[in-house]
């Protein structure tokens, strides 16, 4: 989940990139979604929610297979440098913003030590924070990716093997979590097994294979993106049928469970058409990807800060939300939202360079920063010379 991409980036993104700020986006309209449920309460509002938050519920898989695409990229990298590194990068703002969300909104009630340590530990302080713990995991698991990666290149054929393996454990997981956890009343807390990797780690080694393998991939997905579109529909037509039958009186969100398989082979689908459509933009060199860049190195903190945007653009819009028709206020939130998530990133970032760069001055020497003045005034002076020296320059080679 982190910004920086090891990819080699041929023009504005990687395809790593782009398919994680759709996953962003993704986020916060689940974010979205589960508030708008408590306001619009009509038959059709609510089939409206749930059909739109099938449709998104590809968050977490597109994010670990575009991580695991990237880690498989590295090669001699130092472990625990590497883990330090990311330990500072994500739990580091992951820390920061469950302070925040714990103090300023409470939503889990934390009133002992052993609540406030257990929020922080599976991701409770926000909606949307379980990602972190689950997600933060794959960076643990660096030697085994980069091991699964030499065994791949080792010879095409263990390829199958893997795959084969993967979908017969992922299989025993997928039983497992349906059987005894999913809706357990005896055992509410067992749900919370899918903030373990494993339980989607079937991305995972996708991504690796995919980012092993690239350019087989690539041809691959060239050759049956279009067929995934029907695929997909039809699996999309069989995860809502599954949502709804629930009941819509107590359609609950939550029921829409990754740990299905309907569900798994929804979004291996939707992997494979956004990855067609990330590769078409960067073959036509897009215009766009330069956008998409510029996302994809606020996403992570992003997707922090959205619930906190997501609460400040409700009180923004105040008594009149539940009043404005439910797709034009899911146009007006996600814009809202969307943009405070970055621009609370950018002004924080920008605070912490003004703050960090206040202090590295304060703590040079008197004579160095004398010395680094006088480095500076003098480059100045130089480069203004420079300018002076090129227009006397440009003005005689007019004349």
């Amino acid at each position: 989940m982190s910004s920086t991409s090891p990819a080699v980036r041929v023009s504005g993104a990687t395809e790593p990139e782009i398919m994680k700020t759709l996953a962003v986006s993704a986020v916060i309209w689940q974010l979205m979604l589960n508030v708008m449920l408590l306001h619009y309460h009509s038959t059709a509002q609510k089939i409206e929610i749930g059909i739109l938050y099938d449709l998104v519920k590809f968050s977490a898989p597109m994010f670990i297979f575009a991580i695991a695409f990237d880690l498989a990229k590295l090669r001699d990298t130092h472990y625990s440098h590497y883990v330090w590194h990311k330990t500072k990068e994500i739990i580091g703002p992951y820390l920061a913003w469950t302070a925040v969300y714990m103090i300023a909104f409470n939503a889990g009630h934390y009133s002992t030590i052993w609540s406030v340590v257990k929020g922080i530990l599976l991701g409770g302080a926000a909606p949307q924070l379980w990602y972190t713990i689950m997600m933060f995991q794959i960076h643990l698991l660096l030697p085994l990716l980069t091991g699964l990666v030499f065994f791949l290149l080792k010879n095409k054929k263990n390829t199958i093997g893997v795959i084969i393996i993967t979908i017969i454990i992922y299989a025993g997981l997928i039983a497992w979590y349906s059987i005894y956890a999913f809706h357990n009343q005896e055992h509410p807390g067992w749900v919370q097994w899918d903030r373990l990797l494993f339980m989607f780690g079937i991305y995972a080694v996708l991504g690796v294979i995919a980012s092993t393998y690239n350019q087989q991939w690539r041809a691959l997905v060239e050759r049956i993106r279009w067929w995934a579109l029907p695929v997909g529909a039809l699996l999309f037509i069989l995860v809502n049928h599954e949502l709804f039958s629930f009941g819509l009186d107590t359609l609950n969100l939550l029921d829409a469970s990754y740990l299905k398989w309907s569900m798994v082979l929804f979004n291996i689908t939707l992997i494979i058409i956004v990855y067609g459509f990330t590769v078409s933009l960067i073959n036509t060199g897009s215009k766009s990807l330069q956008h998409f860049k510029f996302i994809a190195k606020y996403a992570f903190r992003a997707y922090l800060a959205s619930y906190f945007a997501l609460q400040l653009t409700v009180a923004l819009i105040g008594d009149y939300f539940s009043e404005i028709p439910l797709g034009l206020n899911l146009l007006i939130t996600f814009g809202i939202t969307a943009f405070f998530s970055f621009a609370i990133v950018y002004i924080v970032e920008w605070i912490c360079k003004k703050i960090m760069a206040l202090f590295r001055k304060s703590s040079l020497p008197t004579s160095q920063q004398t010395t680094t003045q006088d480095n500076v005034v003098g480059s100045e002076a130089l480069a203004k010379n420079s300018i002076v020296n090129s227009r006397n320059t440009s003005a005689a080679r007019d004349k």
